[in-house]
């Protein structure tokens, strides 16, 4: 009897909730219980929006130490053995960036690249041994493969213009056209003395960047 009673009871219960509208109906499509502005949750698979100023997340190819700037050799770990294929052209720009200036030389093609950037006392041309003629007081030497011959028919790319250039420690940054037994090479013309810089490679589309520290 008393079972019954309590049965009672909840379908009374029942029967009062079911007169509040909307209280028990399941959140509308599309409808999200936490705020738009709330972080994603860990392990999701959605990246952050990168700008042109930062880096990719530490691909294979890229060295190690491409985040701290310093005068020394950089090179990835598998160079002076050929990369992907890159095409036969490098254009490159320049950008201005609060601590540091950007040279980007991005190619048409899809393959990872293998790359060496120096200071070099004077430079010279890979195959020729030409001193080639580079503004600046410092001068980085950029190695990168593998990089063919044009197409028939391409233009060579000019190089970084005055107006990029202006206001930046960048004198001079030479675009790359073809290269000598698969290494395409370019001089970047650095103002005043060797200063630090740090380089790494971007994908989609392809570019070998170097940042060099304003300070």
């Amino acid at each position: 009897m008393r079972t019954s009673r309590r049965w009672g009871a909840l379908a009374l219960a029942v029967l009062a909730l079911a007169g509040c509208s909307g209280d028990d109906e399941p959140d509308a499509p599309g409808s999200a219980s936490a705020p738009a502005t709330s972080p994603p949750a860990t392990g999701s698979t959605s990246a952050p929006t990168t700008s042109a100023a930062t880096p990719s997340a530490s691909p294979s190819d890229e060295p190690t130490t491409s985040a701290r700037f310093s005068t020394d050799d950089v090179s990835s770990p598998t160079f002076p053995d050929m990369g992907g294929d890159l095409g036969g052209v490098g254009v490159v720009r320049v950008g201005r960036h609060s601590a540091f200036d950007r040279v980007v030389w991005e190619f048409p093609g899809t393959g990872r690249p293998t790359f060496r950037v120096r200071y070099v006392d004077e430079p010279t041309a890979d195959g020729s041994g030409d001193v080639v003629d580079v503004r600046g007081d410092a001068y980085l030497e950029v190695v990168v493969s593998t990089v063919g011959i044009p197409d028939a028919g391409a233009t060579r790319p000019p190089d970084a213009q005055a107006g990029a250039l202006a206001g930046t420690v960048i004198a001079e940054a030479k675009a790359i056209y073809g290269g000598f037994e698969g290494y395409g090479q370019s001089f970047v013309g650095v103002r005043d003395r060797e200063r630090p810089f740090r380089a790494f490679v971007l994908s989609s589309p392809t570019r070998l960047v170097v940042d060099v520290s304003r300070e």
